[in-house]
């Protein structure tokens, strides 16, 4: 450790992981040290301030519930408490020496008799989403700023009558990497905006930097560039940046929002410990070849040296993390005895996408999804043999129906997974670990006029003035069909979307019982001039289908054995979409544009629950689709609906189900 480290960790009493980030910086990436430090305390607040916001929601030992209200007017604080007692009185002389503001809900929770967190909340959205602003504070023996996440949730820690250290520990060590890596992300993006903003001084907003640039560098890809612009990752989840077991420097050198380009390596695994399905029943290899042929001839020879036969097994690329870090250990006896090969040379150009694990290789028309052993969010992002071997099956399903919605797949466009493959065992870490799946890239189906934006974009600050990306998009919206008004171009543009999305997410699911995983990272909307043109929709690991729906429009699929994607519970597959459509996707895309102009939501609901009316009205004259209306409709317009808890699935990780709490539906009361 240098002497300015350990200044730097007494002062700013500094975590581990953001002690290894500065080290990395020192010696790697210097001239991101100083903005990193700067941004300790902002990616530390937004942690923060998100943990919060799912505790709230989720109602974790009743934070939300059992809070009182205060609110400040004028010199008085106004609070609704059933009885004054001396526990009370004592926090609110505390707070009286405070800077507390009007026009702020401070929720006041209990911790014990001496102690109360006071949450400062700006505004309750629909889901019963918060925006937490300024200072979380302590009273107590003395009134304490909150700064950390960790600190939080040690507070948290005594409510929990189970005191189960594995439900507390894991989170606090996955929010403290998280905060360490989003400050790295800030430090960058800092630096990528200034460069940005050097070369293109003339630039008005992203969608004309995009322009700019595609003008003076035809190679440049507008589709990357936002895959890449994901600075905070996922937009609920508190363990957004959470990557462990990784190094900062392999965070640095792989993940997208350091326009990282990871080489993918490759092995060669035997057919006996091979499973694959393709599309089109392609030999595995010959796909291989077919998209990497400048590799074949050293395969080739690779093989020759080692006296071994091509065809007795299946190239498969690997992500560099998980060669370097997982391959070795986990396939040690396959390694020795000859069954896995490690084809050392072949290193396969590629650039990092918004999913870590996903990559686009360069110059290709294809994108790789690989396995890495790291728990990212909530889940450990390997492959499981169902995910790899079901996506060419779900692909030709998928397109089944697509050829019969016609008018439907002119602007609902699947982004295919053609095959996969995965290591044969009945041990679960092996199985998971040596999978690889093959999906189209996207480019394919975009004009030269549309630009195709990552849903995870959307939310993302503009790297030219700071704007979030979707109110660049909706003012350039504006201009195109020349409306002057800011709430009638925003609720225009809703409208537009709305009639784009909907009917490709609702259509599927109640005519066939297919519930598409619609959230952000899995949408990517296609714009022309600011008018959503298109959704593409990827990634099927997360679908969920209802056979009986499926099988009555004379339909059927088999996935691979321990697969959960078909169901017959009709509740599940409904979840799947209301939750990552309506409360992901139109939530977050409503609340940026309530909160940058200050429109009531409602307005921007509405467009949302007519076109959901309209489509199910298109279909209701077909009698044999009025049940599975009825059923849906009455499910999406409870006036309660189910919310993914994200916080309560990671303290309770055993439990191996989604948790779900009920919030208010914004659907109902427009």
């Amino acid at each position: 450790m240098s002497v300015c480290t350990s200044v730097l960790q007494t002062e700013l009493q500094l975590t581990a992981d953001e002690m290894r980030c500065i080290e990395f910086l020192e010696k790697k990436q210097p001239h991101l040290l100083q903005a990193y430090i700067e941004n300790l305390a902002r990616a530390r607040r937004t942690i923060l301030h998100r943990i919060t916001a799912s505790l709230l929601r989720e109602d974790v030992f009743g934070l939300f519930s059992t809070s009182y209200d205060l609110r400040v007017i004028g010199s008085t604080f106004a609070m609704n408490l059933p009885k004054l007692t001396e526990h009370w009185e004592a926090m609110i002389r505390q707070l009286q020496n405070t800077n507390l503001q009007e026009g702020i809900l401070y929720k006041i929770y209990s911790l014990n008799e001496r102690e109360c967190l006071i949450i400062p909340v700006s505004k309750e959205y629909s889901f019963r989403r918060f925006e937490i602003v300024g200072d979380i504070l302590l009273t107590g023996n003395q009134l304490k700023k909150i700064s950390h996440s960790t600190e939080l949730l040690h507070l948290l820690k005594q409510k929990d009558s189970s005191k189960e250290v594995s439900k507390w520990g894991p989170l606090i060590e996955e929010l403290e990497n998280g905060s360490a890596n989003l400050a790295l992300a800030y430090a960058y993006f800092e630096e990528k905006s200034k460069k940005i903003n050097v070369s293109f001084k003339n630039t008005v907003d992203t969608l004309d930097y995009i322009q700019q640039k595609q003008n003076t560098d035809p190679s440049f890809s507008a589709m990357l560039f936002f895959e890449q612009l994901c600075v905070e990752g996922h937009h609920l989840h508190p363990g957004s940046k959470t990557k462990m077991g990784m190094l900062p420097e392999d965070v640095f050198n792989y993940a997208a929002e350091f326009e990282g380009t990871p080489s993918l390596k490759l092995v060669a695994l035997h057919r006996d410990l091979c499973d694959y399905r393709f599309f089109d029943h392609q030999e595995p290899n010959d796909f291989f070849f077919e998209h990497f042929p400048e590799f074949k001839n050293e395969i080739r020879e690779f093989f020759a040296t080692k006296e071994q036969k091509l065809e007795d097994f299946v190239l498969l690329p690997v992500h560099p993390w998980q060669w370097k870090n997982i391959i070795p250990d986990v396939y040690r006896e396959e390694l020795k005895d000859g069954t896995l090969i490690l084809i050392e040379k072949v290193n396969i150009p590629a650039f990092a996408t918004t999913s870590f694990r996903t990559v686009i290789p360069k110059d290709k028309d294809i994108c790789v999804k690989t396995a890495v052993h790291s728990q990212m969010t909530s889940t450990v992002r390997s492959i499981s043999p169902q995910s790899a071997n079901n996506g060419a099956e779900f692909t030709k399903l998928i397109r089944k129906v697509m050829d019969r919605e016609k008018q439907l797949a002119q602007t609902f466009i699947p982004i295919c997974e053609i095959g996969g493959c995965s290591f044969r065992s009945d041990d679960t870490l092996k199985n998971r670990n040596l999978s690889v799946i093959y999906r189209e890239n996207m480019e394919q189906v975009i004009h030269n006029d549309e630009i195709a934006i990552a849903g995870t974009a959307l939310y993302a600050q503009s790297p030219i003035n700071r704007k979030p990306i979707l109110i660049e998009i909706i003012e350039r919206y504006a201009k195109t069909l020349n409306i002057k008004s800011r709430k009638e171009s925003a609720v225009s543009f809703i409208k537009e979307y709305a009639q784009v999305a909907l009917p490709g997410f609702l259509t599927l699911l109640f005519k066939y019982g297919i519930g598409l995983e619609g959230h952000l990272q899995n949408t990517v909307p296609v714009f022309k001039n600011g008018r959503p043109v298109k959704i593409l929709f990827r990634d099927w690991g997360g679908v969920r289908i209802h056979r009986p729906r499926l099988q009555k429009q004379g339909l059927d699929i088999q996935f691979y054995p321990g697969s959960i994607t078909i169901t017959d519970d009709l509740q599940e597959v409904q979840n799947k979409v209301f939750y990552t459509v309506f409360q992901n996707q139109l939530s977050e895309i409503i609340q940026q544009i309530s909160k940058y102009w200050n429109i009531e939501e409602s307005l921007l609901w509405k467009p949302v629950r007519l076109q959901c009316d309209k489509v199910f009205e298109q279909s209701a004259f077909n009698q044999e689709l009025l049940e599975h209306i009825h059923e849906d409709k009455e499910a999406l317009y409870q006036k309660k609906i189910d919310h993914k808890a994200l916080t309560k699935m990671r303290l309770n990780p055993e439990q191996k189900r989604y948790f779900y709490v009920s919030v208010p539906n914004p659907l109902v009361s427009v």
